[in-house]
């Protein structure tokens, strides 16, 4: 087995463990390194989609168009919204064409998406900065899965 492979089946088993194990404890707040919120790029600085509208990412890659390197991949994370959230980005993103949403967290933005289509499946992909080695990518998919894991059951907590 790779490295990378190695790497992917150790951080999905991780992740599966701390599903288990969250389910079982009280939310830990120093395990939520992050608060995720999408906006509109040049809109009011409300955000549409908040923390808890998030369920879970995922890291992938993509073609760098940029690039004349044709194998120049950049780094993206897939966001998945919950129900309620999903029929709002499908409004959204089929009123706001050619616009594009900014993730932000911790008053930085760590991610765009170009609003090229409608969205009716809920997942929201954001590409990272070309800049971003995969170490980093990484690592920020990581405390951000991580942090929407316990801000899942902080929401939790907060409607018993």
């Amino acid at each position: 087995m790779t490295t990378s492979k190695l790497t992917l089946v150790l951080g999905v088993l991780a992740l599966v463990l701390s599903l288990q194990s969250c389910k079982n404890r009280k939310v830990d707040e120093s395990k939520i390194t992050m608060r995720p919120k999408i906006y509109m790029e040049g809109a009011s600085p409300i955000p549409l989609f908040e923390e808890y509208d998030m369920t879970s990412v995922q890291l992938g890659t993509v073609q760098n168009i940029l690039s004349e390197k044709e194998n120049d991949r950049v780094f993206a994370l897939w966001l998945v919204l919950d129900r309620r959230s999903a029929f709002f980005l499908q409004k959204e993103t089929a009123m706001n064409l050619g616009r594009r949403f900014q993730l932000v967290s911790n008053d930085q933005v760590i991610g765009i998406h170009p609003i090229e289509a409608t969205i009716s499946n809920g997942i929201l992909p954001f590409l990272l900065s070309p800049k971003l080695k995969e170490e980093e990518a990484r690592f920020l998919h990581a405390q951000l899965s991580q942090s929407l894991l316990y801000l899942q059951a902080e929401l939790s907590e907060k409607r018993k």
